[in-house]
């Protein structure tokens, strides 16, 4: 069975979320045993289930092609910010501008 792209990007948000709850539920139950107190059964329950459901959408998730890696908003934006100031400005003049930009001249093609 194949999945279709916006199917399997509701799979990867599910994943991060559901990743991200029981991580925090384990936290807050280490928390509370070091202040001494137990955790409650429901809570035990709780991070099963949630880790049952992961466990489920993991299994779903390995129909879906790879996720394609986008560089995020801001480096694009800087990007094409360099891009610009690169082609109206000497090398000199924008390394003083953008100092980090000469670890990233092989990356910017003009």
């Amino acid at each position: 069975m194949s999945s279709s792209p916006d199917r399997c990007t509701k799979l990867r948000t599910l994943h991060a979320r559901l990743t991200n709850e029981v991580k925090i539920l384990r936290e807050n139950i280490q928390k509370a045993e070091q202040d001494g107190i137990h955790p409650s059964i429901e809570s035990l329950n709780k991070i099963k289930t949630l880790q049952a459901s992961l466990h489920t959408v993991s299994l779903q998730l390995q129909n879906c092609p790879p996720e394609q890696s986008l560089p995020a908003t801001a480096e694009v934006s800087t990007s094409s910010l360099l891009k610009q100031v690169k082609s109206s400005l000497p090398a000199q003049r924008v390394r003083q501008w953008f100092p980090d930009s000469g670890q990233h001249d092989e990356d910017v093609d003009l």
